[in-house]
């Protein structure tokens, strides 16, 4: 088995170093495989850590970015490679760590032929839920217009900021209700969904090979949707495994953005989505 993991790091090098130590440590448990890792650097700052006197078990490798966003930089260290020989490329952001268990898991999962992403539980800090499934359904056009109207003005925007920020901790204490009603047979069943959380994604072999690309445009949201429509145009699907465990600390480099700024790339985003799979 071989593996590429593409973490995109944004003025958060601290949170870059503990992500690639939670890394070493999921190696030692589970070292059965190939693995590679790139740092994608975006960063405007200089890094304060030296990543060359670390001591990994495993191939690390550097890359500085401008600050070209988070798939733009996905796809720079993408170029650097030949992809069809991986088995699992994964991409994430830095403010997270992987589980001990994480490697074996993933070694264990058989997967299926049309399985183009696995989708891990993303279990955050702030409140215990599972950041999966991120997106239920496909989105309708309707609502996509919707949201590139509310992405148009900055009152709109932060009121609905607000509102998504009260229905988010709603679904986290009925999650947690859920998950202490149910049988230990039930927590680890497959959630269906449409689109994966963007914070970190594994795509299998089966991705590629199926012509699937990740040349996403957009400097930064929407991943989850261009993804996803990848998928379903190459009959392919998510996989949720819950025992693949990703401990988040949530937005630690979006939360040093400007809200307009974040706004505005709200707006860009659905309105690249919406042309490219909605109003053909």
């Amino acid at each position: 088995m071989k593996i590429c993991m593409i973490p995109v790091c944004y003025n958060a090098h601290d949170d870059a170093l503990r992500l690639l130590d939670s890394v070493d440590r999921a190696l030692k448990i589970y070292s059965g495989f190939t693995l590679d890792v790139i740092l994608a650097d975006n960063s405007t700052i200089p890094s304060n850590i030296d990543i060359s006197s670390r001591r990994y078990g495993y191939a690390i490798h550097w890359l500085k970015n401008n600050n070209v966003g988070y798939f733009p930089a996905f796809n720079n260290a993408l170029a650097r490679l030949q992809v069809e020989s991986y088995d699992f490329v994964i991409v994430c952001n830095v403010d997270l760590v992987i589980a001990e268990n994480f490697f074996l898991i993933l070694a264990k999962h058989p997967l299926a032929r049309e399985t183009g992403l696995i989708a891990p539980s993303i279990l955050s800090e702030k409140n215990g839920r599972d950041l999966n499934p991120k997106i239920i359904h496909r989105p309708s056009a309707r609502k996509m217009k919707f949201m590139r109207m509310i992405c148009s003005s900055a009152t709109l925007f932060t009121w609905y900021q607000k509102l998504a920020s009260i229905r988010e901790q709603s679904r986290a204490r009925s999650q947690k209700r859920r998950y202490l009603s149910f049988s230990s047979a039930e927590r680890i069943q497959n959630k269906p969904m449409y689109g994966a959380h963007g914070s970190f994604m594994v795509f299998t072999r089966h991705y590629f090979a199926m012509g699937a690309h990740v040349f996403y445009p957009r400097f930064l949201f929407g991943e989850e949707v261009f993804v996803a429509e990848q998928l379903r145009i190459h009959g392919l699907k998510i996989e949720h495994v819950p025992g693949l465990r990703v401990f988040d600390k949530e937005h630690a480099s979006t939360s040093q953005i400007r809200l307009d700024f974040i706004r505005a790339e709200h707006k860009k985003s659905y309105e690249y989505l919406y042309g490219q799979f909605y109003a053909k």
